[in-house]
């Protein structure tokens, strides 16, 4: 008997120090603003807004296309040339974040909605333009760090539908954020 309630008291004692470690991050805690880069698809700068318990919103202004792009004949007709491509574009998501692992850093797993707004210049004619419009469902996972515990880690695959044109799109993301 002395020893169940000495193995109760210690599963007690380990417990209470996990749980104390649980919230070590301040990640979505008293930190809910966060500001970073993404790499791929789009590389992009990044911010995310915790509105409450699990739910976030994120944003990015993105940058691609770099390397060799889109050029246009005299009809009009897109074509593969060796100009530069350069993309800008705009996503917002709404989130619902919750947590799989919270031990030393927390491991949340995410998903979401939300859209993403391409506009695109083609080649070295900058007067043709294309804008590209897509409904996007962003899943992911995030870790946040014990030390520093303003420092968050994502890595993320953004299947989509291209609503104009139309067409399928994936995109996906690794980066990290700072959360003020």
């Amino acid at each position: 008997m002395k020893r169940l309630i000495l193995f109760t008291c210690a599963a007690a004692a380990i417990l209470s120090v996990g749980a104390s470690r649980a919230q070590a991050t301040e990640v979505g805690n008293s930190r809910n603003f966060g500001l970073g880069f993404q790499i791929g698809d789009p590389t992009a700068i990044t911010a995310k807004a915790f509105l409450g318990r699990g739910h976030a919103l994120d944003f990015g202004l993105g940058f691609g296309g770099w390397g060799y792009g889109w050029c246009r004949d005299g009809a009009g007709n897109s074509y593969r040339c060796d100009d530069v491509n350069h993309d800008i574009s705009l996503h917002a998501d709404y989130l619902y974040q919750d947590n799989i692992v919270n031990m030393t850093n927390r491991l949340d797993w995410y998903a979401g909605f939300g859209g993403r707004v391409i506009m695109s210049a083609y080649g070295n004619n900058n007067l043709s333009h294309d804008v590209v419009v897509i409904a996007r469902v962003p899943i992911g996972i995030a870790v946040s760090f014990r030390r520093p515990d303003f420092l968050e880690a994502y890595l993320e695959i953004v299947p989509g539908i291209a609503v104009f044109p139309l067409g399928f799109n994936i995109d996906f993301g690794l980066g990290v954020r700072a959360f003020f």
